[in-house]
């Protein structure tokens, strides 16, 4: 696998994070291994108590996870590197610490060492008030460390960890707000259908019971089955695709007309969802979103201007710069000079990889 193909797999995996928590274990695997590295976590810090603690979502020895959070954890000397330092820093501890520390610290020497531990790197995801959130990676004593290009990839991969970080943290704290499944749904505001492998509807909210009364809404059940008005083949198309046997089950949006805000996005059901819990076999969940709203969660992550903001929204269309120019009435020149701002933005290098992440973040 090439280095492009291996970014964009790992890319893919960071936003395949936001909708789905499983997706970090295999994360951590794909990007270990391509990294340079043979071991990783996802550790959380309470501030209060100073007490790092390596969470379930890990590659490493279950005992040395649990020597770290019993008793090891209040001598890490990474802690006092860690803390200090800004979201998306990376920590080396063989240039931060230096070598001669490390070989004289009993951290080193009574901890890692023993459990086959050598380097470690780690990057600071997210913080709070209270609590910080890390990902950290670990080569194994007696594997080479990790080469220049290794550090080159985990450099341009930063960015997407970090917003996968932000926006499973958003998912996360909407999710605690409600304890049940019936409730989550009821109180979504955008309508929301639950159906098994053979499209038929299980379960539907009141904002889609509401819609679906509407003479000119795009979707309509038919048979026990949802179908579009218009494009109905492409939208079925997506939904066995989400819901299929096959094992290779993914997420797809479809927008529901030229021009038109309103996009639906069918995205699989995982078997340890609650969702799934009262049914069985392959489930998809399809919802229809307003592609407006998503205006102030782009103008947030990336910090676009207003005339960015717009070419955005032509690009997504499949219009070229030369369209996008002539559509805004300005030169070809002031396009090119906003693409460079976006790919600059976005930590992307060209417009398929721009609109590759822009599609990504449907589902967010």
């Amino acid at each position: 696998m090439g280095l492009d193909e291996r970014y964009d797999t790992l890319v893919n995996l960071c936003y395949e994070c936001v909708l789905d928590a499983a997706a970090w274990k295999p994360l951590l695997e794909r990007l270990a291994a391509a990294t340079g590295y043979q071991m990783g976590a996802l550790l959380f810090l309470d501030r209060h108590a100073q007490r790092p603690r390596v969470s379930s979502l890990n590659l490493c020895d279950p005992a040395s996870v649990d020597a770290y959070n019993s008793y090891y954890h209040q001598y890490d000397p990474a802690k006092e590197m860690l803390v200090p330092r800004p979201v998306g820093s990376w920590y080396h501890d063989r240039e931060d610490l230096a070598p001669q520390r490390i070989r004289r610290d009993p951290y080193y020497q009574e901890f890692h060492l023993p459990y086959g531990m050598n380097a470690i790197s780690c990057i600071k995801l997210h913080e709070q008030e209270d609590a910080g959130t890390y990902l950290s990676l670990l080569t194994a004593v007696g594997a080479a460390l990790p080469e220049p290009g290794h550090r080159a990839l985990l450099t341009r991969l930063s960015p997407h960890l970090l917003r996968a970080a932000q926006l499973s943290e958003r998912l996360q704290d909407l999710q605690r707000e409600v304890a049940r499944r019936d409730l989550l749904l009821d109180r979504h505001g955008a309508p929301v259908w639950l159906l098994n492998g053979e499209g038929r509807m299980l379960f539907c909210n009141r904002e889609a019971e509401q819609r679906l009364g509407q003479p000119d809404y795009p979707l309509r059940l038919r048979q026990g089955r949802l179908h579009g008005q218009a494009l109905d083949h492409r939208l079925q198309g997506l939904i066995r695709q989400a819901a299929g046997r096959d094992g290779k089950r993914r997420a797809g949006w479809l927008a529901l007309g030229e021009g038109s805000p309103l996009q639906v996005l069918v995205t699989p059901v995982p078997e340890a969802s609650a969702l799934a819990a009262p049914h069985r076999g392959p489930l998809a969940l399809v919802t229809v979103l307003d592609s407006r709203p998503r205006k102030a969660l782009l103008v947030e992550l990336f910090q676009l201007t207003p005339a960015e903001l717009r070419l955005v929204e032509l690009l997504v269309q499949g219009l070229s710069p030369e369209d996008c120019a002539e559509r805004l009435q300005v030169s070809i020149n002031t396009i090119r000079t906003q693409l460079r701002a976006l790919f600059r933005k976005t930590d992307t290098r060209r417009q398929a990889e721009l609109l590759q992440l822009l599609a990504r973040l449907q589902g967010a």
